[in-house]
């Protein structure tokens, strides 16, 4: 077998960028990914990790090298890279963290590196995580091995090189630390350390948070502008050029992905296991999760201003499905939530988004997206996620209206008249 000297579980997009810029810092790495269809996406040729880089020369290299399931090789370094999903009650669901800690576990010996990479609500690592590699190696956190937290960072669409990125770690004791910040600083340029595990924790929980947040606001700003005939987006590029205290953020469809709505959900659910509701998140996931709902409600007003068919029976094409533009991602996704509305009130929906082939509704059928944006037919285009690679110009079909809703608030585009 050939030598490893990091194996990272989880080869998603966080799991992969990261393995590809430890493979490009010289180590030899491991990649476990239990799908067989993203393993064979991941060696298909051509294939690039998140940042953009090529993986072809680090596979063909044997730097970087994927197995499915089975058991891990033995390394230094170990990185938990899996999914922390947010269950229906606002609660972390650790099945696939626990899982990962188990595998790494049996495989793990004296003086290895554990760093966990998934995204936690403070907690989380020491309460559950180190307890389940400690039972399965036999060994003791902190003396045996070391164990921190490296919330990843990472944003596909801007595709970032990984090593750009500053990182923040925090281990279980002062010397987990040092050992982290020694094989962090060989791959990224920057590396921040905090105190403690629950310190790096809090730090990706607050980004998020910090986000959601000022997306809300954004969303509040532009439902009392447009009572007062303002243009929203003017009010917040005027407002950008303050040189200090503002960060610009704008409405759009809803906040999405796997990221921003839930680790600000495990915010929430953090502040109450303690006995402390924080109103201002409280308040911002209340109004994230109403936006969709009343996308709709303003498309069905649009239709009878324009005086088209009612929403009941119209044929509507919705173009754009993921949670942000120019990424490949529906998790969480605001555009889904609106399709799935607009089929609930009664519209025949087709969609096109040249990045998800097929999309499953909650209330309805499955579908496929057209091959090309195409409106002939269609009472109503909706643009939902706006992707770069779209030539959103061709959808103005004589007969057929277009409502740019990328901001949250339906703009005529095309009124539909013939």
């Amino acid at each position: 077998m050939n030598r490893t000297d990091v194996v990272v579980v989880g080869l998603g997009l966080v799991g992969l960028s990261l393995a590809a810029a430890v493979a490009r810092a010289g180590y030899r790495v491991c990649g476990v990914e239990t799908s067989p269809a993203r393993r064979a996406e991941i060696e298909r040729p051509g294939a690039r990790a998140a940042g953009g880089e090529d993986l072809q020369p680090l596979l063909e290299s044997g730097r970087l090298r994927v197995q499915g399931d089975g058991e891990l090789p033995s390394a230094e370094v170990y990185c938990l890279s899996v999914p922390s999903p947010c269950r229906e009650d606002g609660h972390i669901d650790t099945s696939w963290l626990c899982a990962a800690a188990v595998s790494v576990g049996r495989a793990l010996r004296r003086g290895s590196l554990v760093l966990v990479h998934s995204t936690c609500p403070p907690g989380t690592i020491e309460r559950q995580i180190v307890k389940v590699l400690s039972q399965h190696s036999q060994l003791v956190a902190g003396i045996d091995f070391h164990i921190a937290h490296a919330p990843d960072r990472i944003d596909p669409a801007r595709q970032t090189p990984a090593e750009g990125v500053p990182r923040v770690v925090g281990g279980l004791t002062p010397t987990c630390t040092k050992a982290a910040m020694t094989f962090l600083r060989s791959v990224f340029g920057h590396v921040h350390p905090v105190d403690r595990i629950e310190t790096a924790e809090f730090v990706k929980t607050f980004e998020n948070t910090f986000r959601l947040v000022n997306i809300a606001l954004a969303h509040e700003l532009a439902e009392v502008c447009h009572k007062h005939d303002v243009d929203p987006a003017k009010v917040i590029e005027a407002a950008a050029t303050k040189p200090y205290g503002f960060l610009p953020h704008n409405p759009g469809i809803g906040a999405g992905g796997a990221c921003i709505p839930v680790v600000a959900a495990f915010f929430r659910a953090t502040g109450t296991r303690r006995g402390f509701l924080p109103h201002i998140v409280d308040a911002a996931l209340d109004v994230n999760d109403t936006v969709p709902g009343r996308l709709v409600e303003s498309i069905r007003e649009q239709l009878g201003a324009l005086r088209l068919r009612p929403l009941p029976g119209s044929r509507v094409l919705a173009v754009g499905v993921t949670y942000k533009p120019d990424v490949n991602d529906i998790r969480n996704s605001c555009a889904v939530r609106v399709i799935d509305a607009l089929v609930v009130a009664g519209a025949d929906v087709a969609y096109y988004d040249p990045f998800v082939p097929e999309l499953e509704l909650r209330d309805g059928p499955a579908l496929r997206s057209l091959p090309k944006p195409d409106a002939a037919g269609y009472d109503v285009v909706v643009l939902l996620t706006k992707h770069s690679s779209v030539n959103h110009s061709v959808l103005a079909e004589p007969g057929t209206a277009v409502l740019d809703c990328s901001t949250g608030t339906p703009i005529v585009i095309a009124d539909g008249r013939l």
